[in-house]
């Protein structure tokens, strides 16, 4: 790989994913500084959208709007006349380049890490093995190898392996190290598809690439003659599994690590480690918000760190682990602008940079935005979530609450249940469905037993509905989960009403 690439005020360091304009680092996201690398290795031809597409994108099918908006923003920073488009074609870097170092090296293999610093953990899904002569069970099985390619594409923090080259072992006698080896990789998903007497069964299992251990295996049930129309659901109920112990792995996999050898995306994991393993506390919140500016500060062109940062800096203000202040309002808006800027092709920036706007009162942006976000990816449920709420917060309740629901239902393992279903329900709440309020209330509080706010709802329902005795025990568990609960706290949460009707319980305790 070249050490540099020079052309007019510009300067791409490769192996730093740096661009320099005069000297000065320029802010770039992840996806366009893909793009520009895989102009800048192929500067001498046009490369076509497909294979840009599977460059930039690997493993992830995606739509060519995409494509067009990295385009757009790279010219926007190098000038109108750096890409040239062929139509119906491709692109080509049209400006006189200067390469430093050695040249060509990078061009076999842009899908490969271009630098230990900023690239993330790599997986190979091996084509799914079939204990049956069925061939419908094969087109099914290699389906379903696919789709799990897709879906884990979109997980941020992680690279796939393409299918051409994880399916080129099928039938060959190699172990899964000596597979990982050959690939790169640090982890590795295996299936099988096998007939059952009124349908057949999908296992799934993922191991770790060095030792070979298995870290977590799946099982999934199906009725034969739905398998093919349900395949794309039998992924998704795979990935709702896969993910969490795939990032579980990744966590316990970076905390093995020195302090000193902790990248951008161990940052990023470590961020959501800290809410999923110690709940929505004001210490795991902050140590999330610290390991997120961290990563940015590793990597200042890290959208997702920027949008990540910006939500869990809007939700501790709204959730009163941050006192509010017109400098907080600003700095989360500032880090959701900048994700904005770096990434708007990626769904998990726009979701969280969305969700962000609309807490933070900009709501007609926020929700546009989250609508952006679903059009690239209508499988990201903390947009649909996100977006659920902000409909909810202008009244629009029955719309909103029905959104929420189906944002948690296609992701029924996420470790954000418990917050949403506690959200969810103090809309329900809102909207008079005090039976429904209390469900929501108390699924939050089993999903995460330290989310007191999750208490606190669960005691304002019972106490509209005259159980008052309940309400009070209700009560004494979110102060006994959060000691520094307050009648203020309560007020800014779940509004004034509740907390005038909470002091009377509040003095019997």
């Amino acid at each position: 790989m070249p050490e540099r690439y020079l052309f007019d005020r510009f300067e791409v360091r490769p192996a730093e994913r740096l661009l320099l304009i005069d000297g000065v680092a320029a802010p770039l996201g992840a996806r366009a500084f893909d793009l520009l690398l895989c102009l800048l290795s192929h500067r001498d031809r046009v490369v076509p959208r497909e294979e840009v597409l599977g460059i930039v994108w690997p493993g992830l099918v995606v739509e060519e709007n995409n494509l067009s908006v990295q385009v757009s923003t790279l010219r926007k920073l190098l000038g109108p006349r750096s890409i040239a488009t062929a139509s119906g074609r491709g692109y080509r870097f049209t400006l006189n380049v200067e390469v430093i170092g050695t040249p060509g090296a990078g061009d076999r293999s842009l899908s490969a890490p271009t630098s230990t610093a900023t690239a993330p953990s790599t997986i190979a899904v091996l084509p799914f093995a079939v204990l049956s002569d069925d061939p419908q069970l094969h087109f099914l099985a290699d389906g379903l190898a696919e789709d799990v390619i897709a879906l884990l594409a979109r997980v941020p923090g992680f690279q796939m392996i393409s299918r051409a080259s994880s399916f080129a072992f099928r039938g060959l006698d190699a172990t899964v190290r000596d597979i990982a080896q050959q690939l790169g990789v640090r982890f590795v998903v295996e299936g099988s598809v096998r007939l059952l007497s009124d349908g057949l069964r999908v296992s799934t299992h993922l191991s770790d690439a060095a030792s070979g251990h298995v870290l977590w295996s799946g099982r999934f049930d199906s009725r034969r003659d739905t398998a093919i129309d349900l395949q794309e659901d039998i992924a998704r109920g795979i990935i709702s599994e896969l993910e969490p112990e795939l990032t579980r792995a990744e966590i316990a996999r970076i905390r093995r690590q020195r302090t000193g050898n902790q990248d951008v995306w161990s940052h990023y994991h470590q961020a959501i480690g800290s809410i999923a393993m110690h709940g929505w506390g004001s210490e795991a919140m902050a140590e999330a918000r610290s390991r997120l500016r961290q990563s940015v500060t590793v990597d200042p062109g890290f959208g997702l760190g920027h949008a990540h940062y910006a939500l869990l800096t809007a939700l501790s203000r709204n959730i009163a682990l941050l006192p509010d202040s017109t400098e907080l309002v600003n700095d989360a808006l500032s880090a959701a602008d900048r994700a904005i800027g770096l990434d708007d092709g990626s769904s998990e920036v726009l979701g969280y940079a969305g969700c962000a706007l609309c807490d933070l009162g900009q709501h007609e942006r926020g929700v546009d935005i989250l609508h952006r976000a679903l059009d690239i990816d209508p499988s990201n449920a903390q947009a649909h979530v996100a977006l659920g709420a902000s409909l909810a917060m202008t009244q629009k309740f029955d719309e909103g609450i029905e959104k929420m629901r189906y944002g948690m239902r296609i992701s029924p393992r996420d470790r954000r249940l418990g917050f949403w279903g506690w959200a969810l329900g103090v809309f329900l709440f809102r909207a008079d469905r005090l039976d429904e309020a209390l469900i929501e209330a108390r699924a939050s509080s089993r999903r995460d037993p330290r989310f007191h706010h999750a208490r606190v709802l669960e005691a304002a329902t019972l106490d509209r509905l005259g159980s008052t005795r309940e309400a009070s025990v209700a009560l004494a568990l979110a102060r006994q989960a959060n000691p520094d609960l307050t009648l203020r706290e309560i007020a800014w949460t779940h509004g004034r009403r509740v907390s005038e009707r909470m002091g009377p319980l509040w003095e019997g305790l």
